[in-house]
């Protein structure tokens, strides 16, 4: 797959992810259906938190977004687990809107390069990229339905 078209997917997932926002109360975002195990909340972080392991692996700039991020929001983790250093919605929401212009300078041989360890059977930076993309578009439809949950009480 071609960085051109990585990027094109990840744009397109990206519209989908930042339309969650949309009409959305504060106090639903933090809500925690009987139906479903975790919020809006930890949905949107948990879509950053993915992409930015991707972003900072291909930029070499790891900074504490990273593992600020998955302390909450990772694999494992829930609502429950916050605190007062857990990421607001709005520290999210600028965090997602700003990483697919981080990624855009992207060289393709970055890109192509080795993982430094298989992961689910992905071995270059390049299928990880795009699974994480698959990820994300994965949580959108979570978040739609759990929306349309929401809206219906």
């Amino acid at each position: 797959m071609s960085r051109e078209l990585l990027l094109f997917e990840l744009g397109k997932v990206r519209q989908w992810t930042l339309s969650i926002f949309e009409g959305v109360e504060t106090e639903d975002f933090h809500a925690v259906a009987a139906e479903f195990p975790n919020s809006l909340h930890w949905q949107l972080g948990h879509a950053a938190t993915m992409m930015e392991q991707v972003t900072q692996e291909l930029t070499d700039k790891n900074d504490e977004t990273y593992q600020r991020y998955v302390k909450y929001f990772g694999y494992g983790t829930s609502p429950d687990d916050y605190d007062d250093e857990t990421p607001a919605i709005d520290e999210i929401e600028a965090l997602l809107k700003g990483q697919p212009s981080r990624l855009e300078d992207v060289e393709e041989e970055a890109i192509q390069q080795e993982l430094p360890e298989e992961f689910m059977g992905m071995t270059t930076q390049e299928e990880m990229f795009g699974f994480t993309i698959m990820h994300e578009a994965m949580h959108v439809g979570k978040m739609q339905e759990m929306k349309r949950v929401m809206n219906n009480r």
